[in-house]
Order: C-alpha cells, then structure tokens, then sequence
C-alpha cells in the first residue's frame, strides 16, 4: 500500500512491502529500494548507515548520514477535507505555536515547490514555510506579528490551472 508523505517539503507517494529474509521493498515514487533496520543500522541498497528516528504523531524525525530529514504522513482524507467544498486545496498548517515573522506571498500569486512563503518563530527560533508543490496562494491567513497555535492553517493553496 502506497501512502502520501512529505519528505523535507516535497510530496511522495512511497510503500514498504516486505521481500523475505528481513528485507523490504521501498518505493518511493517509480522507484524501488531494497532495506533492511536492525536497531539503529540501516542498510539501503547495499549500504549500511547509522540512522536515529524520533517520532510525533504523524511526523518522524531522521538523522541519517549526518542530515537531519523530516518525514510526514499525509492523510488523503485529512489532506483533502481541509481545502474546503473543491477538496483541491491544501491548509497549510503550523507546526508549532508562535507568531509570523514575515509574509512573502499574497493571495493570487504563484509559487514554486520549496519557496519560501513565510517565516514563523517558536521560542526565539525561526522555521521557513515551504511551498509543497507548485500552486496558487488562495488566501495568508496571519499577518507579521500575528501570533497562532500549533496546527492553525496559515496558508491556503490551489492546485495551478492547466493550460
């Protein structure tokens, strides 16, 4: 079974499916990977690293080959429910209570996947909100200086229109 997570700010479809003698199949996109763990060693493709994992909720945290990555299991329904009757539309939402430090989009524009559309801070640090995908800013919800809670929808985007 194939999920959707978003893998440091880019959306994936990837499954794990077992492949016999402690090995899976990991497919991630068109791509396929052969994995195994065993405590904290990881051997993908052949090649053994240590790896840490933390886990909160529907996001883990892994450290691997001295990089830190952020793995989040999208649900399609939660997903989709969020964007409202068109069921196109993607919230997205704060990872941590705190306050907006700078808006750099407005509503109409254009954005690319990994653009920067606003700056958050949570306890004197600062996190960049990511585009997810290419889209279209459908609303910003928090000005700079507006405070907001863990989970609030700070932006709310629109698939592009096709051509």
């Amino acid at each position: 079974m194939r999920h959707l997570l978003l893998i440091d700010e880019t959306e994936a479809e990837a499954g794990l499916a077992p492949a016999g003698d402690g090995l899976y199949s990991l497919i991630v996109g068109n791509e396929i990977h052969e994995v195994s763990l065993s405590g904290q060693t990881l051997v993908l493709d052949g090649t053994a690293a240590k790896v840490t994992v933390a886990v909160d909720g529907n996001v883990a945290y892994v450290h691997l080959k001295g990089r830190a990555h952020r793995v989040e299991y999208r649900d399609p329904i939660d997903r989709f429910a969020k964007g409202g009757a068109g069921g196109g539309a993607d919230a997205i939402v704060a990872p941590m209570p705190g306050s907006v430090v700078a808006v750099n989009v407005e509503a109409g524009a254009n954005v690319s996947a990994g653009q920067v559309m606003m700056v958050i801070e949570s306890m004197k640090l600062e996190t960049a909100i990511k585009a997810p995908r290419d889209a279209v800013i459908e609303a910003v919800h928090f000005a700079p200086g507006k405070t907001f809670n863990k989970g609030a929808a700070l932006i709310a985007l629109v698939p592009l229109e096709e051509e």
